[in-house]
């Protein structure tokens, strides 16, 4: 995804004002992939950014995880790596990103990856209509009160119609869309007791020219004769 990023920590230590990286206005390419750790031989989620057009990394953030998200800015919190003395120094990092959105942007539309629970194969996600469009997205850490504890939540709303995550995490950012995952709580009904089941969202963003807008009024129009 197209995005300016700010760090907030020098070296571990809280900046009064976050530092933008790139010394450019343009926008920098912003991924978020699983790598294997070559020292432990383990997966990681690492944030990189990236210079325009090419693969020269700018700057990375290890172990990243999503702490915020409203709008078109969210949070990222992990650690950046530094030389020392004695050597590499891991240290406290955060990124406040801020997304470039396209032209009539509206908002996000989400593809469900789980149904009841059950995964669904990549090509049935893809090859089907978005779950939800045109959404406003918002992740933060909430006291739930079932789960009597803080979990981070996201929350996708349209009009009047809400979806949950709860443990909410970001699985990987990449050029074009990035997935969430976590568990929805599924309501008691005759057969079953109330659950909390696993679930993912394969976000993108939803745009609308004003051609198009045109198109959807003179379709709705046609059904209200």
């Amino acid at each position: 995804m197209r995005a300016w990023v700010a760090r907030r920590r020098d070296h571990g230590v809280l900046m009064t004002e976050g530092m933008v990286m790139g010394g450019t206005p343009a926008p920098f390419e912003l991924l978020v992939q699983e790598v294997t750790d070559q020292g432990k031989r383990r997966p990681m989620r690492v944030a990189r950014l990236y210079a325009p057009g090419t693969k020269s990394i700018l700057a990375e953030l290890l172990g990243v995880r999503l702490v915020w998200f409203k709008g078109d800015e969210f949070v990222l919190a992990g650690a950046d790596v530094s030389p020392g003395d004695r050597g590499p120094v891991h240290a406290a990092q955060s990124w406040l990103c801020k997304l470039a959105l396209p032209p009539h942007a509206l908002g996000y539309s989400a593809r469900f990856l789980y149904e009841q629970g059950r995964q669904l194969p990549m090509g049935q996600v893809n090859n089907r209509w978005a779950n939800s469009s045109n959404s406003q997205l918002r992740v933060s850490s909430v006291m739930h009160e079932q789960l009597a504890r803080h979990t981070t939540r996201a929350l996708l709303r349209r009009d009047q119609h809400d979806y949950r995550l709860l443990d909410c995490e970001l699985d990987f950012m990449g050029e074009e869309k990035f997935q969430l995952s976590g568990f929805e709580q599924l309501a008691e009904t005759i057969n079953h007791p109330a659950r909390l089941l696993r679930q993912g969202w394969l976000m993108a963003i939803d745009t609308q020219t004003p051609e198009q807008a045109e198109y959807v009024r003179s379709v709705q129009k046609s059904f209200q004769r």
